[in-house]
């Protein structure tokens, strides 16, 4: 990008910025207790709660490394958008009423029930250390993304924004807790949606792309084998892995908890059916644009203008955008860039700071503390994570690997085997208490073998992790009540999963990260890996059996609670937020269609299209949330 943005940019990023930090502490009056602050008391309404889940899984990235994807790989990107409808729509089918039907305010809170305390402590450790890791890759995503469109040359930029969005969503964070986080994602995702249509629009009356049948004759058929950058292959193994890691992953964690925030099971089904089908939209709204570029750039050098030297590709999305949005909606993309970075932000920081205050202080330190204090404890460590986010994100920009090389490890070697304990644990009674550390730890040496010494592709890795991970799991009360009757028999049991296990590995003929293939171990380290895993399951079979009465009898009160529906009017009392959201959000909305109504004055032409279409999308929002608004007054 050569040169300065129109000032109109500038301003209309502004507004966005104190229009997201007016309605943060709006809702902060609505924070009086820990429970209001992580879980808005059980009454973030399920559109907002829905909304906010989709937001959680974008952030720049979407921008710059998926536009780079689909530019690089055509209709196979399409296909890797859709692949995450499908693994989400799996995972909260069987997640969604449960999670609710929990009863609990942060996303381990349950593991001391369905697991126990020793596995509750584990996994609030690991899942804080490597939920870290996520607000860093935010803050560096969209501080490099922004920085040269707005200060363009400036070699402090990067590091200045880092710092300027580190703070500035830890202010709104900490004054207004889940409400906050809700409500803001809703800002920005209508910001989000009304420039990814607009610019669709202003795409097919530009005359460039005629109609979708000319887009799709002029480019490459679909082909199921790539190499992007660096040499990594990816095939259908790829779609697959992502999908089936998708269906654990995204429906954990923080975004779990957009599914226990809501009023009952009917809300959280609700939650989970809206974030599906904006999901669907993704191959629309974020496909679109790179697979135009690709056509109207079909060598990345052609972007150098808009990116240097250094991964032009990962600049398709902002190509288009400059090519074909007029004054003021390019600064309107810019923030809805920010909107996805900080949504993906602000969520992790409310769920560990869930964790710390409720299952770590709470939990270990004070378990006397009042709600007044949780409060606190979480607003602190919000204020902790932001200082790790922002030093973190300066190490990450200044770091010869990149962000998304980082991310990727993080993702294969932590991300995956610490969410399918947690995803199995509120879905099935088979896995005995003791069996989640195992599986995590299993987990993460499969992932490390996988990718440094088979050398596989990241689909087969996230396969291989998931299916260790839940054999771990779903064996473990075999082999205790193996172990209750005989050693022997646990001996002959965990031999024999541990050679099937193996086997399955050893064949499956992977894609390789150096673009061959690769079918399992040599014969020295498979005998080596079946003593150790076999002695490692015999070893945990012990562990399982010793507490089996025990154990069962933790899960079964748990599950109990888990088939006990909500009775909200008994459990909640009566509501005292009512139709607010819906209405701030409705006349917000309305509010920023004043943006694009200023910019129409002394527009035409395509330009003239582009505005009316986001004051269309603008007002069209803003009427459904002041109808669901007085539909939620009058309930």
């Amino acid at each position: 990008m050569s040169a300065r943005l129109p000032v109109a940019d500038y301003l209309v990023v502004g507004v966005y910025l104190v229009a997201v930090l007016v309605a943060g502490f709006w809702f902060a009056r609505s924070n009086r207790t820990g429970t209001d602050f992580f879980i808005g008391g059980n009454r973030i309404p399920w559109w907002a709660a829905g909304v906010s889940l989709y937001m959680t899984t974008f952030s720049a990235w979407m921008f710059t490394g998926a536009a780079s994807f689909i530019y690089n790989t055509g209709w196979f990107g399409l296909f890797y958008l859709l692949a995450k409808p499908v693994g989400f729509a799996g995972g909260f089918l069987l997640t969604a009423v449960r999670w609710r039907r929990s009863r609990i305010s942060s996303p381990v809170e349950y593991v001391e029930e369905r697991f126990n305390h020793p596995t509750r402590l584990v996994l609030s450790v690991v899942l804080v250390v490597s939920m870290m890791y996520w607000p860093a890759h935010h803050l560096a995503s969209v501080a490099r993304i922004s920085a040269p469109a707005l200060f363009p040359g400036q070699a402090w930029a990067i590091d200045a924004l880092i710092l300027f969005f580190g703070v500035f969503v830890l202010v709104y964070s900490v004054a207004g807790g889940i409400w906050a986080v809700s409500m803001t994602d809703v800002l920005q995702f209508l910001v989000l949606l009304a420039v990814c249509v607009g610019l669709i629009v202003a795409i097919f009356i530009s005359g460039d792309i005629q109609s979708p049948s000319d887009l799709v004759s002029r480019l490459p058929p679909l082909q199921l084998r790539h190499e992007v950058r660096s040499g990594t292959i990816y095939t259908h193994w790829y779609l697959i892995g992502f999908a089936v890691s998708g269906m654990f992953g995204m429906v954990v964690g923080d975004k779990a908890q957009r599914f226990f925030s809501v009023k009952d099971e009917k809300a959280a089904l609700k939650v989970g059916w809206i974030a599906f089908f904006l999901f669907l939209t993704s191959p629309l709204l974020f496909g679109l644009p790179p697979l135009v570029g690709k056509i109207l750039w079909p060598d990345p050098s052609q972007l150098v203008e808009f990116a240097g030297a250094t991964k032009p590709d990962e600049s398709i999305f902002i190509g288009v955008v400059m090519r074909y949005m007029p004054v003021g909606v390019v600064g309107l993309f810019l923030a809805a860039m920010v909107a996805a970075s900080m949504s993906a932000l602000d969520s992790v920081w409310n769920t560990v700071s869930a964790i710390v205050s409720v299952d770590l202080y709470k939990g270990h330190i004070n378990p006397d503390a009042t709600e007044r204090q949780l409060l606190v404890i979480g607003r602190v460590t919000i204020v902790v994570l932001a200082f790790f986010a922002v030093g973190g994100g300066l190490l990450i920009v200044h770091s010869s690997l990149g962000i998304f090389t980082i991310s990727n490890i993080v993702l294969g070697l932590v991300a995956i085997p610490v969410t399918i304990p947690l995803f199995i644990g509120i879905v099935s009674r088979t896995p005995v208490p003791w069996s989640a550390v195992p599986a995590i730890l299993s987990g993460v040496a499969v992932a490390a073998v996988a990718r440094f010494d088979l050398d596989w592709t990241l689909g087969p890795q996230y396969l291989a992790v998931a299916l260790v991970c839940l054999v771990v799991l779903f064996s473990s009360r075999p082999l205790a009540r193996a172990y209750q009757r005989s050693a022997v028999q646990a001996l002959l049991l965990s031999v024999a999963l541990s050679a099937l296990l193996l086997g399955a590995l050893s064949v499956f003929d992977a894609p390789t990260m150096s673009g061959g293939y690769r079918s399992g171990f040599s014969s020295a380290t498979l005998i080596v890996a079946l003593g150790l895993l076999a002695a490692a399951n015999f070893a945990c079979s012990r562990v399982y059996a010793r507490t089996l009465a025990e154990d069962d009898e933790r899960v079964g009160r748990f599950f109990k609670r888990i088939e006990t529906p909500i009775d909200a009017s008994s459990e909640l009392g009566e509501s005292h937020v009512a139709g607010r959201p819906g209405r701030l959000i409705g006349w917000a909305s309305f509010g920023m269609a004043l943006v694009p109504a200023i910019l129409l004055v002394h527009s035409r032409g395509a330009s003239l299209a582009v505005y009316s279409t986001l004051i269309v999308v603008f007002v069209g929002c803003g009427v459904l949330f002041l109808r669901a608004g007085s539909d939620a007054a009058a309930d």
